[in-house]
């Protein structure tokens, strides 16, 4: 009997607080544990910094927690044996590496080339032109170290839109890139917001990480465009998320320079067990970001049957075809139009398309389709024959 495939998912951590991916990871192991692989996590951990760690089913997947902190993360010899701890001989198996540029990145990259193991990489974004110009001196200088080997090195990349796929095309010509969208737990039924209807305010509602590439600057700036009009008395813009970088005094300093503090709330981070109530509460969800290679929270947002205004940095053209959003620009006017035709719809019009978009998120990104797609993928590039629809060479 043919053993089953062993995959082994490296990331260097999966705090709550990490955002989107630290959720897709854990997913994306549970999928492929559903599936049937044999899946091992193995993830970076900071005591002093990480808040509540996203760890998978231990019936679906392995976690093993390697410690991290201080200047350099996660410890390189330690991450790397984590690794070796967890092959068998004669198990076929597959690291899949998540992220880039961390120490994380490239104990995973050592140890699958140690170990004669073929390795996947997916960017999460980080390739895109805005993250690549974030700090740029400092990337170039670890994309002549290190970074741009580790991509050699790689038998396959993931992507998880056409624009993340990209930049992959453009830098690595002839790499195989799989494009495989991100998952989502929706529940089959659309959940009830009639209550919203009758709702004494209404929430334009943001939640994801403070961070200057989220364009929060730009999202208070159209919004100060907005409150005088009597139309919109009644909404106020909630700021949910937890800071980086120190982005959230920015934030507060610009809503107080426009005198908005009265119609602008920051919450903070929102633990996963307090999100279902969030979006209850919200009307209208936006996620103004320059770059974003997925987006997983918009998909969130559908689900729970919120519509929701998306710039055209996220792979979300498809909320206007589905009717269920709006797709527009970043910058401060195209915020503030979709924001406003959004305010102006009735509350059961926006009730129908959180309807439509509960109804796109239960059939475009099941989890049971998007582990099928990625245990595909990995057989392709481990053992050949014809090549999935999904990868482009």
């Amino acid at each position: 009997m043919t053993a089953p495939l062993h995959v082994i998912q490296t990331v260097a951590g999966i705090a709550e607080r990490s955002g989107g991916p630290s959720r897709t990871i854990r997913d994306l192991c549970e999928a492929l544990g559903r599936a049937g692989a044999r899946v091992s996590l193995v993830a970076g951990h900071d005591p002093a910094r990480d808040d509540a760690l996203l760890a998978p089913d231990p019936s679906l997947a392995t976690l093993t927690i390697v410690p991290r902190g201080g200047r350099f993360g996660v410890p390189i010899r330690e991450f790397t044996a984590a690794i070796a701890a967890l092959v068998k001989p004669d198990e076929p198996t597959i690291v899949h590496d998540n992220g880039i540029w961390l120490p994380a990145n490239i104990a995973a990259g050592a140890a699958a080339h140690r170990l004669g193991l073929a390795l996947v990489i997916s960017p999460h974004g980080m390739l895109d032109a805005w993250a690549m110009a974030h700090h740029g001196s400092r990337k170039k200088i670890a994309w002549a170290l290190y970074q741009r080997r580790l991509f050699d090195q790689a038998v396959g990349l993931c992507a998880t839109a056409p624009r993340e796929a990209e930049p992959m095309h453009r830098r690595f010509p002839g790499k195989p890139v799989a494009l495989i969208a991100n998952g989502v737990s929706c529940p089959e039924r659309v959940p009830d917001r009639s209550a919203r209807e009758n709702a004494p305010g209404r929430t334009m509602y943001y939640m994801s990480r403070i961070h200057p590439v989220k364009n929060l600057l730009t999202l208070i700036d159209a919004w100060a465009s907005l409150v005088g009009d009597q139309a919109f008395a009644d909404w106020t813009l909630v700021i949910a998320g937890p800071e980086e970088s120190g982005h959230g005094a920015e934030l507060a300093t610009r809503i107080g320079a426009l005198g908005i503090g009265s119609r602008v709330r920051m919450q903070g981070r929102v633990p996963d067990a307090a999100k279902a109530a969030a979006f209850a509460d919200a009307d209208v969800f936006i996620l103004p970001s320059f770059t974003e290679n997925f987006g997983i929270v918009v998909a969130e947002a559908l689900a729970a049957g919120v519509p929701v205004i998306v710039s055209n940095g996220a792979p979300w053209a498809s909320v206007e075809t589905q009717g269920c959003g709006w797709f527009t620009g970043t910058n401060s006017a195209s915020l503030a139009a979709a924001m406003a035709a959004s305010m102006r719809l009735s509350p059961a019009e926006r009730r129908a398309m959180g309807v439509r978009g509960h109804a796109h998120v239960l059939r475009d990104f099941s989890w049971k389709q998007i582990a099928a797609q990625t245990l595909d993928y990995y057989q392709w590039l481990l053992h050949g024959g014809t090549r999935p629809e999904f990868v482009d060479v």
